[in-house]
This record gives C-alpha cells, sequence and structure tokens, in this order.
C-alpha cells in the first residue's frame, strides 16, 4: 500500500487569492488526478473528497486537531496565546476533552439556545434600523455585528464592547491562515479577548446567577472543580470566535447565494422553517470551515498510507461539493434531500459545540433581512477572505431601495 508522499498528487493552490474567489477550476483539475487528496504548498495534504472529509473527521484514533502545530508554526508555544491554542478545548482528546465539553454542554442544548432566539431577532432588528435607511452598504460588514452583539447579550456584558472585541475577533479567525506575518497581531488581539472575557466572568461572580446561561453553567461546572479559571476563560474565548465566524460568514455567502434567486428570498421572509432549509444547504454548498488534523498514529485510507505526524486540511466546504455523493453539487437548492448530510459542523468528539446557536442565529438573521430588505441587490464585485482561514466574503457590495426603520415580527 503506497504511502501519500509516494503518490504523484495534484497540487491545491489554496493559499492563492485565485483560488479563494473560485476554487471550483482548481478542484476540478485536482479530481480528475485523483478523486479526494492533494498536496498543499503549506505542507502536508489536502482532503477534498466527501466520503474522506467524513471519515478521516469522524476518525478521533486516527487524527488529533492540529491547533498545537499552530503554536508553533507562529513560533508562539508558550505565549497566552500559544497555550490557549495548545489547550483550548477543541484541541485537546480524550478524557480532558470531555471534561472540558462537559463543563458547557448544558448551555448549548437545543432547548437552551432556542430561549435567545428573541435576542437574535431584537439585535438583528436593530441592525437593519441602522443599516437599511443607507440604502447601500457592505453586507458582510453588516453580518460581522451581529454574533458578536447576541454573544454579549449571552454573557449579559454591555454592547459598549462590540466595537472592540468584533476586530479582535476579526483578527483570530486569521490564526488558521497560517501566514506567520500575522504572529504579532494574533498575540495582541487575543489579549483584548482574555481581558473582556476575564472581565465579564468578575463582574458575573458578583451578581445572582443563575442556572442555563453561558458563563453560570461553567462557573458552576469551576466550583465542582471539573475546570479551572483559566479553562474557563479559554473556554469563553473559543465560543466567541467560533460563533462569530460561522455565524458571520454563513449568513453573508447564504445571502450571496439567493440574493439573485426572489422566490427563495420571498419564501425565507415568509416561512422560518424554509428558511432551516436554506441554511443547510448554504453550509452543504458554502461551508466556511477548513479543519486541521493531524495523523496521531500510521493509519490507512482507501488505499493510502499516512504516516504518524502528517498534517491533513480537511475542505469540508468542497466535500460538499463533491458530485460523488452530492447530485449537481454547484446548484444551490433548499429541497436538496441529502443537503444535511454535509459535514460543515464536523463528526466524531469534536463536533461543533455551538452548532445549534449558529443554526438559530443565521435562520432568524436570514429571514428577518429577507423580511426587512425585500429588493436586495448586488451594488458592486465582492472580495473573498484566505480559503486557508476562515474563508467566505471580506466584503459583499448591496444596494436597496432605502425604507423607513421598522420592525417586523418574524412568520
Amino acid at each position: 500500500m503506497p504511502l501519500a508522499d509516494e503518490l504523484e498528487l495534484p497540487l491545491l493552490p489554496a493559499e492563492l487569492p485565485e483560488f479563494a474567489a473560485d476554487p471550483m477550476p482548481f478542484v476540478e483539475a485536482a479530481r480528475r488526478a485523483h478523486p479526494w487528496l492533494a498536496k498543499s504548498n503549506v505542507g502536508g495534504y489536502i482532503v477534498h473528497g466527501f466520503y474522506a472529509a467524513r471519515d478521516i473527521i469522524g476518525s478521533d484514533e486516527d487524527t488529533h486537531p492540529f491547533y498545537p502545530g499552530i503554536a508553533a508554526w507562529y513560533d508562539a508555544e508558550g505565549t497566552r496565546w500559544g497555550d490557549f491554542m495548545s489547550q483550548m478545548m477543541n484541541a485537546t482528546v480524550g478524557e480532558k476533552h470531555r471534561r472540558l465539553r462537559a463543563s458547557a454542554q448544558a448551555a448549548f442544548t437545543p432547548k437552551n439556545i432556542n430561549r435567545y432566539r428573541g435576542l437574535m431577532r431584537q439585535v438583528i432588528s436593530g441592525l437593519l434600523d441602522e443599516w437599511a435607511p443607507k440604502g447601500a452598504f457592505d453586507f458582510a460588514e453588516f453580518a460581522s455585528w451581529f454574533p458578536i452583539s447576541v454573544f454579549c447579550g449571552l454573557l449579559g456584558v454591555s454592547p459598549d464592547v462590540v466595537p472592540r472585541i468584533r476586530d479582535a475577533l476579526e483578527v483570530q479567525g486569521e490564526s488558521v491562515s497560517l501566514d506567520r506575518a500575522m504572529r504579532d497581531p494574533l498575540l495582541a488581539a487575543f489579549d483584548v479577548l482574555w481581558d473582556f472575557v476575564d472581565s465579564a466572568v468578575r463582574e458575573r461572580e458578583q451578581t445572582a446567577r443563575g442556572t442555563t446561561g453561558l458563563i453560570d453553567t461553567m462557573l458552576a461546572a469551576r466550583d465542582a472543580g471539573m475546570i479551572d479559571d483559566t479553562e474557563l476563560r479559554q473556554n469563553l474565548i473559543m465560543f466567541a470566535a467560533g460563533g462569530y465566524d460561522t455565524s458571520r460568514n454563513m449568513l453573508a455567502m447564504i445571502v450571496y447565494n439567493i440574493i439573485d434567486k426572489p422566490a427563495i428570498w420571498a419564501r425565507c421572509a415568509a416561512d422560518i422553517a424554509y428558511c432551516r432549509r436554506v441554511v443547510n444547504e448554504g453550509l452543504r454548498h458554502s461551508g466556511i470551515s477548513t479543519v486541521y488534523r493531524v495523523a496521531a498514529r500510521d493509519f490507512e485510507y482507501d488505499a493510502v498510507q499516512f504516516s504518524k505526524g502528517t498534517m491533513l486540511i480537511l475542505m469540508v466546504s468542497m466535500a460538499g461539493r463533491d458530485p460523488a455523493y452530492f447530485t449537481d453539487p454547484m446548484t444551490f437548492d433548499p429541497d436538496r434531500a441529502n443537503a444535511g448530510q454535509h459535514v460543515a459542523f464536523g463528526r466524531g468528539q469534536h463536533y461543533c459545540i455551538g452548532m445549534y446557536l449558529a443554526r438559530a442565529q443565521i435562520e432568524e438573521g436570514l429571514q428577518l433581512v429577507a423580511q426587512r430588505l425585500p429588493h436586495l441587490r448586488l451594488a458592486g464585485t465582492p472580495t473573498w477572505r484566505s480559503y486557508l482561514g476562515i474563508s467566505g466574503l471580506q466584503t459583499l457590495p448591496v444596494m436597496l431601495d432605502p425604507a423607513p426603520a421598522r420592525e417586523l415580527t418574524p412568520a
């Protein structure tokens, strides 16, 4: 059985701006040479086929998260950010991962998340009141204010901190781009995020606690000896960063994909259940995550042998466009029967703990945007984020018919 480095594999230049803007020509050419595997210019191998991405992400024995390797890549081991990248919940495995996950799991159940849908509608309505009268704006920037404002509401923190935290989260999202020039900005941004969650925790410790809030859940876990103070704060930073990236980028990507489809747009405005189907298809068609794993041992998959220590870059968005699993994958079809079988939220023990929060935010945001901006249209050429980071739209210029600020209750 051949080792991966003995194969003549195609190269996927995913670090290039041209790839970020339109990856499909590159991926389709790579598929003709190998159905699911390619080489990467930043090291390791890119997995772009659906079956391979699904199976390897779900194989906790064969692969582990690469976050500690990212800290080493930036020569940041021993810094506060480097410790976070090596010690946070998503970087750990086994019993430590289960312990850290259990400390917050109760706050992210569907029942608990649904309690905050009113807050989500309130936040997106307030943003629309502010932005819609402009007539033209950058929808990607607009969307960026939504999840962090909701997160502050979840923590009971004043929204006055949102601008500062938003900028720090933007920088943190660039950590997986593997651009070494980002080292110092990453360290500085992490200090901002640490101070933010530290203040929120200290303030909450001085007030009466509930039983289902995020900080309250983790404070109870800390008091029970399940986690320590550092782990509590690292959890909160991870939740803030993950929720920000997914909700901001996916809402913008979905709007981009349906902005020229008036029938879909109108149905989103009228039916929250239909919005759920649109969100599922958006996650399948244009997922924004690139998952980095490292081989925890020598293992074999589909007649290819990987050596321990090999880096694997799992392109879950390209997996969602694999014609071997999804018929006519480039067509955005909310009625697609198997759209929900995407791997945008991962699999195995590291599946996204905040996926119900992300889904709820995108659903509620999408419906109110469709209701309030019925004639939204592109106003220029979008620009794109680095694909190897948290991919998606850097800018999405839109325009609309200005209307007076008002609030509509979702159907």
